[in-house]
Parts: C-alpha cells; sequence; structure tokens
C-alpha cells in the first residue's frame, strides 16, 4: 500500500484496482479526476450528517431511486457539483 499516511501529505499515488477504476470513473463521467473530487464531497456530506468510519456504510440510507426522482421536484442531476463545473 505505499507509505503510511501523514495529515500533512499534499500529493499521493495508488495503484487502483479495476473495480475501484470503475468507481471513480463513473463517480466523474468518464473523468478519474473528477469522480475522486465527487466521491470526496459525499464522504464530506455524509459525514456532515453524522456517518463515522467505524459505521456500516448501510446506514447512510440512500434512495433507489434514478436521478430523475418521482419522490422529488426536482431531478437529483439537476443538484449535483457537476453543474456547478461545467467546463
Amino acid at each position: 500500500m505505499g507509505r503510511p499516511s501523514n495529515p500533512q501529505t499534499r500529493y499521493f499515488q495508488r495503484t487502483l484496482s479495476d473495480p475501484q477504476r470503475m468507481v471513480l470513473l463513473a463517480a466523474g463521467k468518464g473523468n478519474l479526476c473528477r469522480g475522486f473530487e465527487n466521491v470526496l464531497d459525499l464522504y464530506s456530506e455524509a459525514h456532515n450528517k453524522g456517518f463515522r468510519p467505524d459505521m456500516p456504510v448501510s446506514i447512510l440510507n440512500i434512495g433507489r431511486a434514478t436521478t430523475n426522482n418521482p419522490n422529488s421536484d426536482e431531478s437529483i442531476g439537476d443538484r449535483v457539483r457537476e453543474t456547478i463545473r461545467e467546463e
């Protein structure tokens, strides 16, 4: 896994497994860097709502709806960070 982490670390390299790469690509619509940033945003949101690393992921209560959620007046896609950072 490389060197032990340090809170002052600014840059890090990591070899991604195929499933990890696929998650980041999906989260970033084909862009690994954007996917990494989106995953960080998701964790930040979960942490702000009380999630901690020792908790099971199932506690997050993520809806099973599509991006066009019928239970919402606004689609999830309209609220994601991607719309803020359009190139």
